[in-house]
């Protein structure tokens, strides 16, 4: 016989509307990525009805920008000893509306911040967009950012979005564009992923360069850029990166006026260079230009120079 304690434990959870949530359950948590007692805060933002002094808990006392929400995550994480060693990891939820938030000057670290709303590329209401009025939409140094569904414009001789440091970060499935300059720069960081963006070219203009990492010879190392739409004027993608440990540039589209890719790493060993593979990439006058005397960093690649196009086969450099 099975006693009424026993029978009683193995019963199912009944989540009930409006009192449970799916992180009661054991495993709930994981929907979201994290524990369901995990210690990080929540936040939400709308630039419709939110309030710079509301707390940001819920809807409906929703922030009013972004910005502040940054600022209250930042401090969040400094609680209770008054130090960010603890490594906790906030969320920021952004409704998309009819109107563009605010730029962002100063970053959150080990925080994600999430678009809510249609898909980021484009040009219609109800995408969670970010823009800079002669600047970046998004500029500063962070550890641990992830961005995803998110529109960045920038606007003027500015950089969409500009990183002068960034490790171990991850942006999905976000479009940084509009901006004369260029789409997205990182000054130099490691260990990030970008993924399924669109950068460089959007609905009313394109940017001179696509996308620039290691600027001025810094470290791009252990990354990966992966399924993105990458396009500039002049040209597509700029590695001046001074170490390329371990990173992969794979299936991605390139696009420049008259560079594709441009990788002026001065690195002959195999074990910095980074690693071009299956990737198309067009150039008005140079598909691919490889500064650094080594083409083992290029494999199957679909390579057009000004409309003649070829199948990289070999690991020699194509240029022209």
């Amino acid at each position: 016989m099975v006693s009424t304690a026993k029978a009683s434990s193995s019963r199912p959870f009944i989540l009930r509307k409006g009192i449970a949530t799916l992180a009661d359950l054991a495993d709930g948590g994981g929907a979201f990525g994290y524990p369901g007692d995990y210690p990080g805060r929540i936040y939400y933002v709308n630039n419709i009805n939110g309030l710079s002094t509301n707390d940001g808990l819920s809807w409906d006392t929703a922030f009013d920008q972004v910005s502040t929400a940054v600022t209250a995550s930042e401090t969040f994480r400094a609680l209770p000893s008054g130090s960010t060693n603890d490594y906790i990891r906030n969320i920021i939820y952004v409704q998309g509306t009819g109107t563009a938030y605010t730029k962002l000057t100063s970053l959150p670290s080990y925080c994600d911040i999430i678009g809510i709303g249609a898909d980021p590329r484009g040009n219609g209401a109800g995408i969670a967009q970010i823009t800079g009025s002669t600047s970046a939409a998004i500029a500063g140094a962070s550890r641990g950012l992830r961005l995803y569904n998110l529109q960045f414009t920038g606007s003027g001789s500015y950089y969409a979005a500009a990183f002068t440091v960034l490790f171990r970060s991850w942006f999905e499935n976000c479009t940084f564009v509009n901006s004369d300059t260029g789409g997205l720069d990182i000054t130099t960081g490691g260990g990030y992923v970008v993924k399924n963006c669109q950068i460089g070219c959007g609905d009313t203009s394109f940017s001179v360069t696509g996308m620039r990492v290691g600027t001025g010879g810094t470290n791009f190392n252990n990354c990966l850029i992966e399924d993105c739409v990458i396009y500039g004027s002049t040209t597509g993608f700029l590695n001046a990166g001074y170490l390329c440990n371990g990173t992969v540039i794979r299936n991605n589209v390139i696009m420049g006026g008259t560079t594709g890719v441009d990788d002026n790493s001065t690195h002959t060993t195999i074990g910095v260079l980074p690693m071009y593979v299956g990737n198309y990439i067009w150039g008005g006058s140079d598909a691919m230009s490889m500064s650094n005397g080594s083409g083992a960093n290029t494999l199957g690649n679909w390579v057009s120079n000004a409309g003649v196009a070829a199948i990289e086969e070999t690991i020699t450099d194509i240029t022209t």
